[in-house]
């Protein structure tokens, strides 16, 4: 709260950070999952399956679960080079699996969806400073990955 009246600017950066996280992890999986459905039908109700799989289980085990606690603190930094490997390492996966196998394995959405469901299980389970790490790291891992191997191949 003391940010939002001392430094608005920066509080609406943060803000607007984490907005970009989620957006272009969203829009990986929606990009991917339209491919899979251009390449059959078939295809393309694998991928989604794939997609819609890891919300279901977070969706399940947050609301019916209380078993699952947050770490108490976390550490900033390790939050942003896990999400940062995490990213990157997804990307190289996701563009490996396409081109090897057309699309026939559903790996690259089930992952990009798994990272989303995580990332909006963790939103209100962190702090603000631990969300923030994550979703600079998220965007470092996607430029990261732009700048070495260009834009994601869905």
């Amino acid at each position: 709260m003391k940010d939002r009246k001392n430094r608005p600017l920066i509080y609406a950066a943060n803000r607007f950070a984490i907005t970009i996280a989620v957006a272009t992890i969203i829009g990986l999986l929606i990009g991917s999952v339209i491919e899979a459905f251009t390449i059959s039908p078939e295809v393309g109700v694998r991928s989604f399956a794939a997609a819609a799989l890891p919300p279901i289980i977070i969706t399940y085990s947050s609301f019916f679960s209380r078993s699952v606690k947050p770490p108490e603190q976390a550490l900033e930094t390790n939050l942003y080079a896990l999400a940062l490997s995490w990213v990157l390492v997804l990307l190289i996966v996701v563009d490996f699996v396409n081109d090897r196998f057309n699309h026939s394995i559903p790996l690259g959405e089930f992952l990009i969806s798994l990272t989303l469901s995580g990332l909006i299980y963790f939103i209100k389970r962190l702090s603000l400073k631990s969300r923030l790490s994550c979703a600079y790291g998220i965007l470092s891992g996607f430029l990261v990955h732009v700048l070495i191997f260009g834009l994601p191949n869905n």
